[in-house]
This record gives C-alpha cells, structure tokens and sequence, in this order.
C-alpha cells in the first residue's frame, strides 16, 4: 500500500477537503433580473451574457459561465475557464471544479466542455395577479 506522507500528501488532502467544499455548497436553481427587469430561472445557475440576455444552466446544480466573448456556456456540473479561456465543467451533476496553479480545470468526475445546448432561457411566470 502507497500512502501520501509529508508535503506532497498534505497538499494532496487539502485539494480534496476543497473539491468537498465546493461541492457541499454547490449551486441549485436559481433566478436572474435581466436588464429590462424580467426573471428568468432554470435547474442551475443563471447568469447574463454580454447582450444582456439570461442563460441557465438546464441541469439541476448545474452552472453557467461566460466565456471571454461574452457568450454563456453550462454544464452539468461546477464550470471554470481555463487559462485559455475555455470553460470546462464537471461531468457529474453538481460535480466539483477548481483550476491548478497551471490555470487547468480539474473536475470531480471527468472534465466536459461546457456547451450552449446544456443552457436554457426561460422567463419565469409571476403568480397572483
């Protein structure tokens, strides 16, 4: 049996413990005020992109992210940009991520491009009237 010990083992736990964090107080659904003042909710995180427009994430604690453009990409799980800008997600729903000290995405599970197809726009309906 092959056990971490010393700095390379302590480091090895704290990325762990923090992954575990992240995904203890991952996101839900959510809702977003647009420009104009309408909501829109989706499964996931919502965020607007650079023409204003709301973007959730279609999956339940799923998230969102903008990519250097301006555009809104989701994904299954927690999303970063890389230091290219590219954002990647989790594969697992709710999954963690968190980029290295090399500006790479590291994702609980696998790692997933974040996509356009992962992301609704749905306006909320208001109740009474």
């Amino acid at each position: 049996m092959i056990t971490n010990t010393g700095p390379a083992g302590f480091f090895s736990g704290i990325g762990l413990f923090v992954m575990a964090l992240l995904m203890a107080g991952s996101t839900s659904a959510d809702c977003v005020k647009d420009l104009r003042g309408e909501v829109y909710c989706g499964a996931g995180r919502c965020i607007i992109d650079s023409n204003g427009t709301v973007w959730c994430s279609r999956h339940y604690e799923g998230d969102a992210a903008r990519t250097l453009d301006g555009h809104v990409l989701c994904g299954k799980g927690r999303c970063a940009n890389n230091s290219a800008g590219e954002v990647f997600c989790s594969s697992e729903v709710g999954g963690a991520v968190l980029v290295d000290s090399r500006g790479r995405v590291r994702c609980y599970g696998q790692c997933d491009p974040a996509t356009a197809d992962n992301c609704e726009n749905i306006r909320a309906d208001s109740a009474g009237g």
